[in-house]
């Protein structure tokens, strides 16, 4: 199983970047503020699991190769993101290590439009929804297939532009999908 995670940059441009499964945190557990880092970030997320093998798939049939949504969190170590820009090297270990894309429990999608939105110790800090992705969910697979064999459990971490930074140790994380609370942990 692989994260297949939608990367923006200030311009709303998108790559796919790939996170191994060593970075998923589940169960509403805790996160820990890593040593490495003395800045946190994070980026809310819907998530779509893939359903059905396949690669190079038309947009106009992405749609058949996920099945079911739910909300994820993506941490950014702020620190070593800018240490390893400033080495002019790839930085993609500061959103890759262990833990770092939290997800909540999944439900089945039938394509409606789903609202997503991140709280951050009692403050809405942003909501969303599903229409308002920079990149559709099916752009996004279709994307993602011209690199990289869809498999059956993959996740599709749709990302956006905004990221909230200033995460401490004790702050409280919830996110909420069509209203109701899926994720609800602390930083530690």
């Amino acid at each position: 199983m692989k994260l297949l995670c939608a990367e923006y940059n200030s311009e709303g441009r998108m790559t796919v970047g790939v996170v191994g499964d060593n970075a998923l945190l589940r169960n509403n557990n805790d996160f820990y503020f890593p040593a490495f880092t003395q800045e946190l970030s994070c980026v809310p997320q819907l998530v779509f699991r893939a359903c059905k093998l396949g690669k190079g798939i038309s947009e106009r049939f992405s749609r058949r190769y996920y099945d079911a949504v739910g909300v994820g969190l993506r941490f950014y170590a702020d620190t070593l993101e800018q240490d390893l820009q400033k080495l002019k090297l790839p930085s993609g270990l500061s959103a890759s290590f262990d833990d770092s894309a939290a997800i909540s429990e999944l439900s089945e999608y039938a394509g409606e439009t789903t609202r997503y939105a991140l709280q951050i110790d009692e403050q809405l800090v942003f909501e969303g929804n599903s229409t308002e992705l920079p990149v559709s969910v099916d752009r996004f697979v279709a994307k993602a297939s011209e690199y990289y064999m869809i498999k059956i459990g993959d996740f599709f971490f749709c990302g956006n532009p905004f990221r909230h930074r200033g995460l401490q140790i004790n702050t409280r994380i919830r996110m909420y999908m069509n209203d109701v609370c899926r994720m609800d942990f602390y930083v530690r």
